[in-house]
């Protein structure tokens, strides 16, 4: 029997292994796995944490069903009954701009009239119509990309928050094509971002699809009854007849005929047909350094930014104003400490007790690093004091919950698409080492479960001796 071991087990390594398996399966291959996680368990940054009646989610909070992987790995898990749809009322979303919060506009007409723009910013957005298109081959930051077709004031106010609420990110750096490769899509399909989304909104019309089609990812948001961390306890049981070892840190990697073995901290050590990498990028670099020099250097380029995830679970009857949508982000400009609010249950049922509230404030980011290394006291008390500013709470939390990451989120600076594409030809070029994780293709759960699926069929292959 051929055995692929998997280091890393998060989502996008336990959706892999999960994948591979079942591509053997299909195809009568005898294969085994084996995953190795350095954490005491499995999961990675995807944690949900039930206390006092509150879920406070430590990672993302659910997944869009724009694309089809996780619903149809869920229903693969026979999970079809934890799912959770989000409620129909968090489809509202607000920014804070100018000391105001004010509706996230959905379509063209809508920023319009919206007051989130002046009449400048207005006109300046109208503008956009008649611009011409850009270079296709050209990898602009989303900074500058978004000052060149829609003025500097969408970019303070809408774009800016949108990166820091997806990528903890600064669009000054970022990618555009890696980042948000939708918009510059529309941008190369239809001349324009607003003739795009017009033109989309007419396609959805046609073909009998509601709703808003914008330059966003679009979608309704899912979960599950207990959290995201329900998918991950699944895939884990579902890996229950395979090797699943936890608090095995993988600590190097070296060639063995055909194969691999993979050493693991304590002396142990495993041998492997293939090995999928499924760590962040920073812990693939210290794996294959000592094989390929230039693709750790590669790997360790690819920055991460720290964020915390401040839960506060509040009494309604606390609450100057309901919490009637999904949350609310900042731009940079308003010099916040905070990055934005989800309101979690609003968002989804069962997320607080009855009579109570939850909300999540993320922290950090690129914008503030320094902040995620407050004592808790400080944190929550800033956390508070923004709250209290933007939306008038100045009653004392019934419900507290703080968790850090150090490396939080990777980021997609300008030069992510070629340095991918080198980084990925030379760990090919080792030999049946493969690589999964969201430093790469997307930071999603929907763009980890996929990647998983994408690379089942090339890993077995490579067992089979079909692809060695």
């Amino acid at each position: 029997m051929k055995r692929v071991v998997v280091i890393g087990g998060g989502l996008s390594g336990l959706a892999a292994a999960r994948a591979v398996l079942d591509e053997a399966d299909r195809r009568g291959e005898a294969v085994s796995a084996t995953v190795l996680e350095a954490a005491p368990e499995p999961g990675g940054k995807i944690r949900s944490v039930r206390d006092e009646g509150f879920l406070c989610e430590q990672g993302p909070n659910g997944f869009l069903d724009n694309k089809p992987s996780t619903l149809a790995l869920a229903r693969r898990l026979g999970m079809e009954d934890r799912l959770l749809k989000s409620e129909d009322g968090a489809r509202k979303r607000y920014v804070f701009a100018g000391g105001v919060l004010h509706p996230l506009p959905e379509d063209p007409m809508s920023f319009l009239a919206s007051g989130i723009l002046s009449i400048r910013g207005k006109l300046r957005l109208a503008a956009e119509f008649l611009l011409p298109q850009g270079d296709p081959d050209e990898d602009e930051t989303v900074a500058a990309f978004v000052r060149r077709r829609l003025g500097d004031e969408v970019l303070d106010r809408l774009i800016d928050p949108m990166s820091a609420g997806i990528y903890a990110g600064d669009p000054g750096v970022m990618s555009l094509k890696s980042a948000f490769p939708r918009v510059a899509q529309l941008e190369q399909q239809f001349g324009g971002l607003l003739k795009g989304m017009l033109a989309m909104q007419k396609m959805a019309r046609a073909s009998g699809r509601a709703g808003p089609q914008g330059a966003g990812p679009g979608g309704v948001l899912w979960s599950f009854r207990d959290g995201t961390a329900e998918l991950v306890q699944r895939l884990a049981e579902s890996l229950a007849d395979q090797e699943v070892r936890t608090g095995a840190e993988a600590v190097g990697l070296r060639k063995a005929g055909g194969g691999w073995v993979v050493e693991v901290a304590g002396g142990q050590a495993v041998a492997a047909d293939a090995v999928v990498l499924a760590t962040p990028a920073y812990a693939a670099a210290r794996l294959v350094e000592a094989l390929d020099d230039r693709a750790g250097d590669l790997l360790r380029a690819i920055p991460y930014v720290p964020a915390a995830v401040v839960c506060t679970g509040f009494r309604t009857g606390a609450l100057p104003r309901p919490l009637d949508g999904f949350g609310f982000l900042i731009p940079a400009s308003e010099k916040r400490q905070i990055l934005g609010s989800l309101w979690s249950s609003s968002i989804f049922a069962h997320r607080a007790p009855d009579g109570s509230v939850l909300t999540t404030q993320i922290v950090g980011g690129a914008r503030s690093p320094g902040l995620v290394g407050l004592g808790d006291d400080d944190l929550v008390g800033r956390v508070r004091g923004e709250l209290g500013a933007i939306l008038g709470i100045r009653a004392e939390p019934v419900f507290v919950h703080v968790a850090r990451w150090d490396r939080a989120i990777p980021q997609y600076v300008v030069g992510h698409a070629e340095r991918l594409a080198e980084i990925e030809g030379r760990v090919a070029a080792l030999g049946r080492v493969f690589l999964a994780g969201n430093a790469y293709h997307g930071i999603g759960i929907n763009d980890c479960t996929a990647r998983a699926g994408e690379l089942a069929p090339a890993v077995v292959d490579a067992v089979a001796g079909e692809g060695a």
